[in-house]
């Protein structure tokens, strides 16, 4: 069963390094593997087929048929069932799922079916679960934001099986059609949901339900940011941990009242009584919590454990491991693109290793702790490829946590589940209860995140270390008396020693990263690095400092901030600075508002600043603080130049008054090979005589992709192509790399979505 499992994960994972979905061959490795299942010895290559064959039908089920790109952009009439729950509230949006079945363009209803997620702005009055609407709504093909390191939305949608994302306009066509039909464990679960209302100001109602109904979206982002430190965000999750510990409470209960019964205890012994509870116990908790990835993996073992008991038939707990990832997988294939199918079977190999291994004979607080440092130590290597992040004080913070959330407050709070179909007010009580008691261990947990030990965080490691890395730890841990277990921390040294590669002396790499409507580029040298800009704050959780700059810092493996440049004061460009500095707190502050950047030590922008880095030149051209600008033509003009004299030139947002400014006062300073496109290529900016005095061979739109201002406009990009200049747009190419190198004639452009496409990335 072993080689079988492996090689069919093994065709699962060939298909998400294709760049394009190969549905005929894999119309053809179906038959021939079905065939090669005859015999005993091929069966490992029947898997690997089937497996291959399975994930691109899954993922051609998601991808056919597509939305039409005529419809992107247009107000469009759809028709069909709200899915679960609607999502929390973010500003003055609320994202739920959408179910269509029937679509209209204009041209009369047609078929269109499959999920699309949809945003629904204004207070009150959305849609609930299971009822039947006809929206207007703006739709667009599955589209995130692309660069190094960030969070990949796109894949995300691709798992989930969405085949659209927009939002829901204002429009009297919008209209209920009926409040639908949901089985009663829905409806119950919807209802259970609601209730969380009444707890909105208890802090820790967010983690009570997430975990009985598997809702994280109440979780706030420092919270969670506690919980990645501490490495505690697994309790958090309807994992294996909770579904065991449901089914094995239950089992013990009925196992010890089975005897009250009499001749029933008779005729069917306890412990297969017990078996039938405890697996319907693990059904129902799964079901309650939405069936996600983590929950249907601890069901199938449940399940394999109960029948085991059931009919008397035992396997190894491996074995069982194997069955639980070929079920899940044949359920959902997709599911290997998800971090926590890796991260819970790699949780549960582990356990399972020190389980059955002979490690000692520790009593049973050290076995614990033993359990909890090995988990810690094996799954650092997964999670910074994942994360480039690992908590250090992980195992100390679940020896804890554990215990306090896995045989105290998961019992609470489902208690207060099932009571809730009796009296609601009891119910909502004991939620509560499990809430507040929830908050008594948070100040230990939160002490431990703030000792400034927690967090581990390095670049994101190259994928071909992971293997030696983690055979290296299965070495280190294996039992007592096998020689030469020291080897393998030789084997760890790939993943710790390899540094992400860095500009030769005289070289710069600036990296324009795709924020969406703004502008965020990082700038680095041999040693040194500065942020221009870091993207637009888009509600109170989030914002692209956070969200792409910061992890585009990580993956680099930089430490350490030289400069930060706020080039003005608009949102798309100083959004993201607060979460930056945070995090980077840089050397130098340089901004036109410095005012609104307080603590950060910012200075003014001032023309004729100057600095060199690395043989590389670094000069403000713009403003002057006796010119009195404010706004857009306020903003920081940087030129960055490289040691062999290629140049790149920065202006933020400024319009025709700062061009001309420019071009009259320092003309022989301005002529760049690259050029950043003054305000994402508004007709206000981009004049005749400024593009004249640049003269740049390429220019670059920080731009959204479909943004609601049509940015860049088309008669600016054709000014730029006349002038001879090869045009990018970040909402098209994702982040862009531009090396200054000596090595080189010309600058070298690099789009991140042209190097890294898969079956699900976004094409134009």
């Amino acid at each position: 069963m072993y080689l079988i499992t492996i090689s069919f994960v093994l065709g699962i994972c060939a298909v998400c390094w294709l760049s394009t979905l190969p549905v005929p061959a894999a119309l053809l490795a179906l038959p021939v593997g079905l065939y090669l299942l005859r015999g005993p010895r091929r069966r490992a290559l029947a898997a690997l087929l089937l497996g291959f064959s399975w994930s691109v039908l899954s993922a051609a089920l998601v991808q056919f048929p597509a939305l039409d790109r005529a419809v992107e952009g247009r107000t469009v009439l759809v028709l069909g069932t709200v899915g679960d729950m609607p999502g929390q509230r973010t500003g003055l949006v609320q994202r739920f799922i959408f179910h269509v079945e029937r679509l209209d363009d204009g041209s009369g209803w047609r078929r269109f079916t499959g999920k699309v997620r949809l945003g629904w702005y204004g207070d009150g009055g959305g849609p609930d679960a299971g009822e039947r609407w006809q929206f207007a709504v703006r739709l667009k093909r599955p589209y995130g934001l692309a660069n190094p390191g960030g969070f990949d939305y796109e894949r995300w949608l691709f798992q989930q099986r969405i085949r659209a994302t927009g939002y829901v306009r204002e429009d009297p066509r919008n209209r209920r059609l009926s409040s639908g039909w949901l089985s009663p464990l829905a409806s119950y679960r919807n209802r259970l949901i609601h209730a969380f209302e009444r707890l909105s100001d208890t802090p820790g109602a967010g983690f009570v339900k997430a975990l009985t109904v598997g809702e994280r979206g109440d979780i706030r982002t420092a919270q969670w940011q506690v919980l990645n430190a501490t490495g505690t965000s697994h309790l958090m999750a309807i994992s294996g941990l909770h579904i065991s510990l449901v089914a094995g409470l239950v089992f013990w209960l009925v196992r010890r009242g089975w005897s009250c019964l009499g001749r029933m205890a008779v005729r069917l012994p306890a412990p297969r009584a017990a078996a039938v509870a405890g697996l319907l116990a693990a059904v129902l908790y799964a079901l309650l919590a939405g069936f996600g990835i983590p929950a249907r993996r601890a069901l199938v073992m449940v399940c394999a454990l109960m029948l085991a008991i059931l009919f008397d038939r035992y396997s190894s707990l491996a074995q069982v491991i194997c069955l639980a990832a070929l079920c899940t997988l044949a359920l959902d294939p997709l599911s290997v693109l998800s971090a926590g199918w890796w991260l819970s079977f790699l949780a549960v190999f582990i356990i399972a290793w020190l389980a059955t291994g002979r490690h000692g004979t520790q009593g049973r607080g050290r076995r614990r702790l033993l359990v909890h440092v090995a988990l810690a130590v094996c799954m650092a290597p997964v999670l910074l490829l994942f994360f480039q992040q690992a908590s250090l004080l992980a195992p100390l913070a679940n020896v804890f946590a554990v215990p306090f959330v896995g045989l105290l407050i998961v019992p609470l709070a489902l208690l207060g589940s099932l009571l809730f179909a009796v009296s609601e007010t009891l119910g909502v009580w004991l939620l509560g209860l499990a809430a507040r008691m929830l908050e008594l261990a948070w100040p230990v947990l939160q002490w431990l995140a703030g000792t400034g030990l927690a967090a581990w965080t390095r670049h994101q490691p190259p994928f071909w270390t992971l293997p030696p890395a983690l055979a290296g730890l299965a070495l280190l841990f294996m039992p007592r008396g096998v020689p030469g277990r020291w080897l393998g921390a030789v084997l760890l040294l790939p993943m710790l020693l390899v540094r992400p590669p860095v500009p030769l002396p005289g070289e710069a790499w600036i990296t324009l990263l795709d924020v969406g409507q703004g502008l965020a580029a990082v700038v680095q040298t041999t040693r040194h690095t500065l942020v221009y800009d870091a993207g637009p704050r888009l509600s109170t959780e989030f914002d692209t400092g956070q969200a792409v700059v910061i992890p585009f810092l990580r993956w680099q493996g930089i430490a350490r901030l030289d400069t930060l440049v706020a080039s003005h004061g608009d949102n798309d460009h100083i959004g993201g600075v607060p979460s930056v500095l945070a995090a980077y707190p840089p050397a130098a502050v340089y901004s036109s508002v410095p005012d609104q950047l307080k603590g950060s030590g910012a200075t003014y922008c001032q023309r004729g600043q100057h600095w060199r880095w690395d043989g590389v030149g670094f000069m403000l051209l713009h403003p002057d603080a006796a010119d009195g600008l404010t706004g857009n033509n306020a903003s920081c003009v940087l030129r960055i130049e490289a040691a062999n004299g290629q140049r790149l030139l920065l202006p933020g947002d400024i319009e025709h008054s700062a061009e001309s400014r420019l071009v009259a006062e320092q003309r022989d300073r301005l002529p760049a090979q690259v050029l950043v496109a003054p305000h994402h290529g508004s007709t206000t900016s981009s004049s005749a005589d400024f593009i004249a005095a640049v003269n740049p061979d390429v220019v670059i739109f920080p731009a959204a992709w479909l943004n609601r201002y049509r940015f860049p406009k088309r008669e600016v990009v054709e000014r730029y192509r006349a002038a001879g200049a090869q045009v990018f747009e970040t909402g098209r190419s994702g982040a862009l790399s531009v090396k200054l190198s000596s090595s080189t004639a010309e600058p070298v452009i690099d789009a991140w979505r042209d190097r890294r496409r898969h079956i699900w990335s976004w094409r134009e």
